[in-house]
């Protein structure tokens, strides 16, 4: 039986953290990338906001987890797991971590080039 009110929760909490990971930008906190400006406005959201951010979404995927397993063995939970979970983790170690210490490294002086030559220089 699908869990609507776990699927709404689930589309609030990644909207907030979205909403967190674009605003680490622009608060004084160390991140991949910063703005030259920061807002103090900002701040107490995101205090708030890192209070429980990851934990929600434990909470969400442990109770997903707990309803797929009264439906499935373990062994046939863990292989549909990895069916729907390898090609997006592919996808984003290729895709999606690279552009984003390309642009760190840019951004710190620790590379000068194009993404080409960083991608193909492998040693991120």
């Amino acid at each position: 039986m699908r869990r609507y009110d776990l699927d709404n929760l689930r589309v609030i909490a990644f909207g907030l953290l979205i909403f967190y990971h674009v605003g680490m930008v622009f608060v004084p906190w160390p991140n991949h990338i910063k703005d030259v400006n920061t807002y103090e406005g900002l701040v107490f959201p995101m205090l708030f906001l890192n209070q429980w951010r990851l934990s929600i979404l434990f909470v969400i995927s442990g109770m997903g987890t707990y309803f797929a397993m009264s439906k499935r063995t373990a062994g046939q939970l863990a292989k549909e797991r990895l069916k729907r979970l390898l090609i997006p983790l592919l996808f984003g170690m290729l895709f999606i971590v690279p552009p984003q210490v390309y642009f760190e490294w840019l951004d710190k002086g620790i590379f000068k080039g194009n993404y080409l030559q960083f991608y193909l220089d492998r040693s991120f």
